[in-house]
C-alpha cells in the first residue's frame, strides 16, 4: 500500500543489485588507470598536427616548425597558379606579410619540394592553430580566383575553412547556449497551457504540406533537374527515370497526407486525451520546481564528463606510433587530393585492447549518466503521485523543491548498481554497433565481399533493434525502481507487466510525445541556428581586422544548431519520462485494484486509459 509524501517514499528504498554497482565502481578505477596512463605516455600534439612530405609530424618530428603550409606552384609569371597538396612542409609560422606586385615573401622551405618550378608563398589563414589555409581575400584577384576554383574541388580543405570560422565564434556560441535553455523553458510552459494547440497545428501543417508538396511534385515531374542551382550535377542517368520517381513520391506524399487525416478524425479523441496528459505532466514539471533545474544540470554535468572522457580517449589514442595513411585505404580515400591532414594509428595489441576497453567505460558512464537523469525525473514523478490532491484540485507536495537533490541522493546510494545494470546492456548494443561499423569499413577497405556486407547490414539492423527494445525497457524499469525499490530485473518483469496491461494508452501517448519532442527540437535547432547566424554576420563578426572574424557563418550557424538539439533534448527527455511515468504509476494502481477516485492519477490518465472520467 502507497503512502503519502516524499518521506515515506525514501523509507522504502534499499539499496538493489549491489554487485553490479561494486563492478561499475571497478570499471571507473580502471578508466581512471588508463586515463593516468594516456595522459603521462601520451602526446596529443601527434594527433592533430600536419604532417610533411617526409612523413615528420610537425613540432614534434620537425622542432621549431609546428605549422603544416602547401607551397604555391607556378611554372612562369603570370601563368595560372595551383596548390601542391602532395607535398606540405612544416614551416616556422603562417606566410602573412604582403610583399610588393601582389603575392607574398617565397617560402624558403618550398624549394626543397620542386626546384624545377618558381614557388611563392601566399597569404594564409591558421586553422586548428597547425595548418596554414589559403585566404584568398588576401591575394590579388587573379591568384584568387585561380586558387578558389581549384579548392572548390577539394571538399578536405573547404571542410578545414569552414572548421577554422567555429572557435573564433566562441561567444556566440555560449550564448546560443543559454539561448537554447531559455527556448527549452518557453517550450515547456507553453505545453503547460496550449498543447491542444500546438499538436493540431502540427497535424494540420502535416496534412497541407504533405498535400501540397504532392501537387508540386507531380505538377513538375521530369522538369526538377532543371532548376537545380549551376555549381549541382545530378548523378549519372538521373533523368532517365526522374518523371516516373518524382510521381511515386508525390503518390506518397498524398498517401501520407490521407493517413495523417483518417488519425486525425479516427483517433481526435485519444489525440485529445494524450494531449491532456502532457498538459498534465508538464502542469507536475512546474509544481516540482527543483525538477526545472535538472535539465540545466544534466547539459553541464554531461557536457563536463564527455569532454574529460574525450580528452583522455585521445591521450590514450596517442600513446600510438602515428604516420601518413597507406595509398588506397579508407583514411587515405577520406583525405582526398590533401597530404599532411589524415593520418594512421599504429597500435599494439595491447593498446588496442585498453583503447577499446577505455572506449566501452566511457559510453557507459555517459549511459549511466542518462539514466541517472531518468530516475531523477521518475522519482520526482513518484513523489507527485503519492501527493493527495486538496479540495481545490492542487496537489500538497511537501518535497517538492527538493525533488532533484532526493531523487539524486536515492539514486546514487540506493541504486547505482540497478542502474549500471541497464546502461551496460545498452553500452553493449551500441559498441558492438561501432564494432560492426569497423568490420564494414575493414570490408570495403579490401576486395569488398558481397556476403559479408549483406551479413553486416542484417547484424546491424538486428543490434539497432535490440538496442531500442532494452532503452524502452530500461526507461520503464527505471520508473518502477523509483516506485517500489525493485532491483533491476524484478523492474523489467513488473514493466513488461504493466505495459501489457496498457498497450494502447502507452502507445498513443508515446505517439504524442514523440510528435512534441520533434517539433520541440526542430524550432530550438531553427531558432538557435538563425540566431547564431545572425550574430555571426554582423559586424563584430564579419570584419576581416576583428579579433573574432568568422569567415563562414553558416558552419558556426549549424554548430549553433547543434547546441540548441542536444540542450533541447534534455528539456524533452524531462517531458517523455514525465509522462509514462504518470501513466505507468497508474498502471502500479491499477495492478492494486485502486481506479478511479482511489488512484491520486491526474484526471486526463484515467480518461486516457479509460476513455471516460473516473
Amino acid at each position: 500500500m502507497y503512502h503519502d509524501g516524499g518521506e515515506e517514499l525514501r523509507e522504502r528504498h534499499g539499496c538493489t543489485d549491489v554487485p553490479c554497482c561494486l563492478v561499475f565502481l571497478g570499471s571507473l578505477v580502471g578508466l581512471g588507470c588508463l586515463f593516468s596512463y594516456g595522459v603521462s605516455h601520451g602526446n596529443l600534439d601527434k594527433l592533430y598536427h600536419g604532417i610533411d612530405y617526409r612523413g615528420r609530424i610537425c613540432g614534434i618530428d620537425v622542432p621549431g616548425k609546428p605549422y603544416l603550409f602547401w607551397c604555391m606552384n607556378s611554372a612562369m609569371a603570370g601563368a595560372s597558379l595551383s596548390l601542391n597538396l602532395k607535398e606540405p612542409i612544416c614551416v616556422e609560422s603562417c606566410p602573412g606579410v604582403q610583399a610588393t606586385g601582389g603575392l607574398y615573401a617565397p617560402a624558403t622551405e618550398c624549394k626543397q619540394v620542386s626546384a624545377a618550378q618558381q614557388i611563392n608563398s601566399y597569404k594564409t589563414m591558421v586553422v586548428m592553430n597547425r595548418y596554414c589555409f589559403p585566404d584568398t581575400s588576401g591575394l590579388m584577384k587573379g591568384a584568387a580566383d585561380s586558387l578558389q576554383a581549384g579548392l572548390e574541388n577539394q571538399h578536405t580543405e573547404r571542410f578545414l575553412e569552414q572548421v577554422a570560422s567555429i572557435p573564433s565564434a566562441w561567444p556566440v556560441l555560449l550564448l546560443t547556449f543559454f539561448v537554447a535553455i531559455l527556448l527549452g523553458y518557453v517550450y515547456l510552459a507553453a505545453l503547460r497551457h496550449c498543447a491542444s494547440v500546438l499538436i493540431w497545428l502540427v497535424m494540420a501543417f502535416s496534412i497541407c504540406s504533405s498535400a501540397f508538396l504532392g501537387v508540386y511534385l507531380w505538377a513538375n515531374a521530369g522538369l526538377l533537374s532543371k532548376h537545380l542551382p549551376p555549381d549541382v550535377v545530378p548523378p549519372e542517368g538521373f533523368g532517365k527515370d526522374e518523371e516516373t520517381a518524382t510521381k511515386v513520391v508525390a503518390v506518397l506524399c498524398w498517401v501520407s497526407c490521407g493517413v495523417s487525416i483518417c488519425i486525425a478524425c479516427c483517433c481526435h479523441s485519444s489525440i485529445q486525451a494524450a494531449v491532456d496528459c502532457i498538459e498534465a505532466a508538464c502542469e507536475a514539471i512546474y509544481e516540482m520546481s527543483s525538477l526545472l533545474l535538472a535539465p540545466i544540470f544534466k547539459a553541464i554535468v554531461q557536457a563536463v564528463a564527455f569532454a574529460l572522457l574525450l580528452w583522455g580517449f585521445f591521450a590514450l589514442l596517442s600513446t600510438a606510433e602515428v604516420s601518413e595513411p597507406k595509398e588506397g585505404t579508407v583514411v587515405d580515400a577520406l583525405s582526398g587530393q590533401i597530404q599532411g591532414v589524415a593520418r594512421h594509428l599504429h597500435l599494439t595489441t595491447e593498446q588496442k585492447i585498453m583503447v577499446v576497453a577505455y572506449f566501452f567505460i566511457a559510453v557507459w558512464i555517459e549511459m549511466w549518466l542518462h539514466a541517472l537523469y531518468q530516475f531523477v525525473i521518475a522519482y520526482a514523478m513518484a513523489e507527485y503521485h503519492l501527493s493527495p490532491e486538496d479540495h481545490e484540485g492542487y496537489r500538497e507536495i511537501g518535497g517538492g523543491c527538493c525533488a532533484l537533490t532526493d531523487g539524486i541522493q536515492v539514486g546514487l546510494l540506493c541504486h547505482a548498481g540497478s542502474l549500471a545494470m541497464g546502461s551496460f546492456l545498452v553500452t553493449a548494443f551500441f559498441v558492438l554497433q561501432v564494432l560492426v561499423n569497423i568490420f564494414e569499413a575493414a570490408n570495403k577497405e579490401e576486395t569488398e565481399n558481397p556476403c559479408a556486407k549483406c551479413l553486416l547490414n542484417c547484424v546491424k539492423c538486428c543490434l539497432a533493434c535490440f538496442e531500442k527494445i532494452v532503452e524502452f525497457l530500461n526507461k520503464n524499469a527505471y520508473v518502477d525502481i523509483a516506485m517500489t525499490s525493485n532491483d533491476y530485473c524484478t523492474a523489467v518483469r513488473e514493466a513488461i507487466g504493466v505495459i501489457s496491461r496498457l498497450p494502447v494508452a502507452m502507445a498513443v501517448l508515446n505517439g504524442a510525445t514523440v510528435v512534441f519532442t520533434l517539433f520541440g527540437c526542430l524550432f530550438t535547432v531553427i531558432c538557435c541556428a538563425a540566431f547564431t547566424f545572425f550574430l555571426t554576420t554582423s559586424e563584430t563578426f564579419s570584419a576581416p581586422d576583428s579579433m573574432f572574424f568568422v569567415d563562414a557563418p553558416v558552419a558556426v550557424a549549424i554548430s549553433g544548431g547543434i547546441i540548441g538539439g542536444l540542450v533541447s533534448l534534455c528539456f524533452m527527455t524531462i517531458l517523455d519520462m514525465s509522462t509514462d511515468a504518470l501513466l505507468y504509476y497508474y498502471g502500479l494502481d491499477w495492478n492494486d485494484n485502486k481506479r478511479g477516485h482511489d488512484s491520486n492519477a491526474p484526471n486526463s490518465i484515467k480518461e486516457l486509459v479509460h476513455g471516460d472520467r473516473r
